[in-house]
């Protein structure tokens, strides 16, 4: 059993106030609130990595395993040496160590290479493996399926079904929440608002919940309004004695009718549209990529004589399993990687950015205001009505970026983006930490943006909404196109 009870918790602002819930017999939860309402915070304070301002954590009889949303390796760490630090005797209980990897599709992975090697997904993975070594009976899950490809997404949907324990999971991706919860708790308006059933099912209830709090408010207006014309009436009575008792009456049943029942307005909080701006020539020559090879280890190509050639203001959705090489493939098209064979030539005055999907390379010391007005290159007077738009209010303005969430950096970076015109985006995983209504609208944005789009996504939904014209992916280090998406 896991319980919770009046659990609050504050930093720049309040995150949440009086969270109290009880969970066991299997429950399968989806954790969802806006990028920075206190999500990967309520977990680590289930998980005793973090301590709440009031209130308590009760486990009852069981194992608590929490993976993380961001986490690093050891730069010179082998994926064998990782392996053999999760187990007390390598030669005796290495077995344990296969028969997760076996359900992890990683049988196959090559013990001698070093982690830092690995794609993202890869890494997860590994994780998952530490995880799921010590058995737990209740698994908090940050964003697991972040960096998992597709069948790595559909593998874990039923490694939760199947779980024979409690699971609360923070996810963005509708299909996999749809597929794995029986609840879902939002934090909203710095509370904890329950629904039962999936997501499709928490879209009807959330619905339903903001038609009610309408109902709740236009009541409680009017009643209101009700009690302070009561209260005029009451000043206006002639007699000193009667008005006394008509204002004391009148001022008890309004603190305890309107003051004491304060019902306020819902608002809806969201990102607003927003516009990439750009536009190329439909003949525009973009990039092109001639036979082009690399490899990390000598002998061992991930790219093997491939080529690409882009033009105009395609969308192209790069499509492929974890590890196959599309991350170090975007890593040699932006030259931060040299290829050992073959050529890439980039389009005269191509004006390209691109997205990482770790957004490791940001300066976690910077501030939020520093940031920006130093990317976005515009005006201090103006940026306080640009960061407002993006859903950081005046008082982040100072918080440095190792304080923000993943979903908020990266949605400050696309705030960064909104301030710029380009002809090309290089977007590897742009969604893995938004929250679904942002992403709604950078979906919006991306399908009308009038330049060229290289995207990386294992969001299904997300590649259908944004609208792709072609489907690339690597086999056996060679880029082909693939029918459809």
């Amino acid at each position: 059993m896991l319980k919770l009870e009046n659990i609050s918790k504050q930093y720049i602002d309040p995150l949440f106030d009086h969270v109290t819930f009880i969970l066991g017999n299997k429950e399968k939860v989806g954790l969802v609130g806006l990028n920075g309402c206190g999500k990967s915070t309520l977990l680590k304070i289930i998980a005793g990595i973090e301590r709440a301002d009031t209130g308590r954590v009760e486990v009852v009889n069981e194992r608590l395993g929490y993976l993380a949303q961001e986490f690093s390796f050891d730069q010179d760490l082998l994926v064998g040496e990782f392996f053999e630090s999760l187990i007390d005797d390598p030669h005796s209980e290495m077995y344990k160590i296969d028969i997760i990897l076996s359900r992890l599709n990683l049988s196959g992975i090559d013990h001698y290479q070093y982690v830092k090697n690995l794609s993202e997904g890869q890494k997860m993975k590994l994780k998952l493996v530490e995880l799921l070594i010590k058995e737990p009976t209740i698994l908090l899950l940050d964003e697991p399926t972040n960096h998992l490809d597709i069948k790595g997404i559909i593998w874990f949907e039923e490694f939760i079904k199947n779980f024979e324990g409690i699971c609360i999971v923070i996810s963005h991706d509708r299909e996999f929440l749809n597929h794995v919860t029986d609840h879902i708790f939002e934090i909203d308006e710095q509370k904890l608002l329950v629904f039962e059933g999936n997501y499709d099912d928490f879209l009807l209830g959330k619905a339903k919940y903001i038609e009610n709090r309408a109902k709740e408010f236009t009541a409680f207006e009017r009643k209101k309004k009700q009690l302070e014309q009561l209260l005029d009436h009451a000043r206006a009575v002639k007699s000193a004695r009667k008005r006394g008792k008509a204002v004391k009456a009148a001022k008890t049943r309004f603190r305890r009718e309107v003051e004491e029942r304060r019902v306020e307005e819902y608002e809806e909080r969201r990102l607003s549209e927003f516009k990439i701006d750009g536009y190329v020539h439909k003949h525009k020559n973009i990039i092109e990529v001639d036979d082009i090879s690399f490899a990390y280890q000598r002998g061992k190509n991930i790219i093997n004589g491939s080529s690409l050639s882009i033009y105009g203001s395609e969308k192209i959705w790069f499509f492929g399993a974890n590890g196959i090489g599309k991350t170090t493939f975007i890593k040699l098209l932006m030259g931060d990687l040299k290829s050992v064979g073959g050529e890439i030539r980039w389009g005269e005055n191509i004006d390209w950015t691109y997205f990482s999907q770790d957004q490791t390379h940001l300066d976690m010391e910077e501030t939020v205001e520093n940031f920006f007005i130093e990317n976005a290159k515009i005006p201090y007077e103006r940026s306080f009505g640009v960061l407002e738009k993006f859903l950081f209010p005046k008082e982040y303005r100072t918080a440095k970026l190792k304080m923000l969430s993943p979903g908020e950096r990266a949605r400050l970076s696309f705030a960064v983006f909104a301030q710029h015109s380009y002809d090309f985006l290089i977007l590897d995983e742009p969604t893995n930490h938004l929250d679904v209504k942002t992403k709604e609208v950078i979906e919006d944005s991306l399908r009308e943006f009038k330049g060229a789009v290289l995207l990386i996504s294992h969001d299904r939904y997300f590649v259908r909404s944004v609208g792709v014209d072609r489907v690339i992916t690597l086999k056996k280090g060679v880029i082909v196109e693939e029918e459809g998406t």
